[in-house]
């Protein structure tokens, strides 16, 4: 099985990790200034909040004594948070070394010592111990979603029974079709993306584009059914490609 979106995440966490997370132009790392880069990580202290909102509301629990894992943390933008708001350690994992580097200097020029980064592979994840919370925010679009699957029953067995895990994944699209197919050829096919790019920015060399997969809802929720008997969907909408974020607690 050729697994084509765990290198295009390296070359993107090396070159342009900002960007990879939040596809706006100005979060390019050749142009991204001061206030742009306080947006970026300000928008993660939300996500935190609006997680923190979830738990309450919905399974009446806290992250204030919970061991964390961020699976795919990039740069730390929702891995700083969730450390500011539990007194347990948070772990961050990421196939990139480039962008845990990166979020390795800003955890320490902020100070903060209860976080764990990692590195791995991509397709088996490393020695962890078990968590209480595990948190994947826009990172399974990426993934082939043939290893996507492994990834998640490999991401259920390191949380504990009784724990808690929030994922967003995509099921489908809203763009009109000429749009998501060129998006599609540009991410899958390289010569597609090369002419592409060749056309329209007159550059020789394909650009780097993540590919976008869906989850089909029907496989997941077999999934989820074999850990849990209560799963909560919140429905997202991210440039047209549909999605939700699931919240379940593991039963058994």
């Amino acid at each position: 099985m050729k697994l084509r979106s765990i290198g295009d995440w390296k070359k993107m966490g090396k070159e342009d990790p900002y960007y990879g997370v939040l596809s706006d132009e100005k979060f390019r790392i050749n142009r991204i200034t001061e206030d742009d880069l306080k947006e970026f990580f300000s928008s993660g202290e939300v996500f935190v909040q609006e997680t923190k909102d979830r738990l309450k509301r919905f399974f009446d629990s806290s992250l204030a004594e919970s061991t964390v894992l961020d699976f795919g943390c990039g740069a730390g933008r929702l891995l700083f948070p969730f450390a500011k708001i539990t007194t347990k350690t948070v772990t961050g994992l990421d196939v990139s070394a480039d962008i845990i580097a990166m979020a390795r200097r800003r955890m320490a020029d902020l100070g903060i010592e209860n976080l764990e980064l990692k590195t791995f592979d991509g397709v088996s994840l490393p020695e962890l111990p078990r968590f209480d919370f595990i948190n994947s925010y826009i990172v399974f679009q990426h993934i082939e979603t043939s290893l996507g699957f492994s990834l998640l029953q490999q991401l259920f067995e390191k949380l504990k029974v009784g724990g808690i895990m929030q994922v967003h994944l995509t099921y489908g699209h809203a763009l009109p079709y000429l749009t998501y197919w060129n998006f599609q050829l540009r991410s899958k096919v390289r010569f597609y993306n090369y002419l592409y790019s060749l056309l329209k920015n007159r550059k020789a060399g394909p650009e780097l584009v993540m590919q976008m997969n869906r989850y089909p809802p029907e496989k997941l929720f077999n999934l989820f059914s074999s850990h849990s008997n209560n799963v909560h969907v919140e429905l997202t909408n991210h440039g047209g490609h549909l999605g939700a974020i699931y919240l379940l607690r593991k039963d058994r």
